[in-house]
């Protein structure tokens, strides 16, 4: 039988170069783009690191957008980055400071708030910024497989602080770069870097309770073992998504395109059974919500939802697993797909705490 796990489709990383962690082997096929990619002016296919760059030189200017957006860029002996004297690369992970902020000391392990700039630089472009939109990122200093110069640095500093980091591809995107993001096997990239905000990460939901309306599925749950989930005895189900809010958190809201992290526990409306619970599974499950990586009612309903919020789904079939065949459209189904998903046709009640969007 098939597992009803919540991935419709595998799970896909997004392309954030603060979470994104060393190449790994794409086959030979990929390997001349990712040594084309460094950008050494004399061989295109160096693949030996960069060094003998000298962080003291770098710096920051801010310009004027085409919005009236104050935006940062690098500089390299007072001169725009590009411009400097290239390629740059550093052995070892280096940091600079420019502005020491007066909130807290960001410790090993926190949900950190960015805003950064990142500069190949081998040739001095201008790879990712969050500026230009005013965006921020978060990352969990704790999650596996984030790049170690950022595991390693930000715990040194505060909220608030401004600084600029030099990441050599051993402590970053490795020996095969990361050529979707025009980094190649010998690139030392740059970050300046705001540090925002550093809080603990969640293990459970967190915020205002909020009573909800009569009718609905009771709740209990501790947060920390599968909630205990009860439909209405003799009740049709809703015929449309119902996402209701158990406890209201105050952290940032959900956008569609994060990486989510959330505890879940989810039964049938037709019988109240469980079907799968990630606290059974051991740990918290990850995907990328608002784009198909989940069923719909998953991504219609978590997204604008606060971090730290507790939410009950009721989930239509048509937004969950689909109707189920019926007649000769089920005896065809069973004999071309007997391992066919054993909740098609079935509303299903999610009760889920989401910890972190990144």
């Amino acid at each position: 039988m098939r597992s009803p796990r919540l991935r419709l489709l595998a799970a896909v990383a997004a392309p954030i170069i603060l979470l994104t962690a060393c190449g790994g082997d794409e086959g030979a096929d990929d390997a001349d783009n990712s040594s084309a990619t460094s950008a050494g002016p004399d061989d295109a296919a160096t693949t030996s690191p960069i060094t003998g760059g000298d962080l003291a030189d770098v710096g920051v200017e801010t310009t004027e957008g085409e919005d009236g957006t104050e935006v940062p860029g690098l500089t390299l002996e007072g001169a725009p980055f590009a411009d400097g004297d290239l390629p740059f690369g550093v052995e070892a992970t280096e940091s600079k400071s420019l502005t020491e902020g007066d909130g807290a000391k960001v410790t090993s392990g926190q949900e950190v708030t960015v805003r950064y700039l990142a500069v190949n630089g081998s040739n001095g472009e201008e790879l990712l910024s969050t500026f230009p939109t005013e965006d921020t990122v978060a990352m969990n200093l704790g999650t596996e497989g984030l790049l170690p110069a950022f595991v390693e640095t930000l715990p040194k500093q505060k909220v608030g602080s401004e600084l600029i980091l030099a990441m050599p591809p051993a402590e970053g995107f490795g020996e095969q770069g990361n050529p979707s993001l025009g980094i190649g096997p010998a690139d030392t990239v740059l970050f300046y870097m705001e540090i925002v905000d550093a809080v603990d990460p969640l293990s459970q939901a967190e915020g205002t309770t909020v009573e909800p309306p009569a009718g609905l599925p009771t709740v209990e749950a501790d947060g920390t073992s599968p909630a205990q989930i009860t439909v209405p005895e003799g009740e049709d189900p809703p015929g449309e998504l119902v996402v209701q809010p158990l406890i209201e958190g105050e952290r940032a809201t959900v956008e569609a395109g994060q990486s989510i992290t959330v505890h879940y526990t989810g039964v049938k409306w037709s019988d109240g059974e469980q079907f799968e619970s990630s606290y059974t599974a051991g740990q918290p499950f990850t995907t990328t919500i608002g784009a198909g990586q989940v069923i719909p009612g998953w991504d219609e309903g978590l997204v604008g939802q606060p971090v730290g919020s507790r939410v009950l789904l009721v989930i239509p079939p048509a937004q969950a697993y689909g109707e189920a065949p019926s007649g000769d459209d089920a005896a065809a189904t069973a004999t071309a797909d007997p391992n066919a998903n054993p909740l098609a046709g079935e509303t299903l009640v999610f009760v889920i705490d989401i910890l972190s969007a990144n």
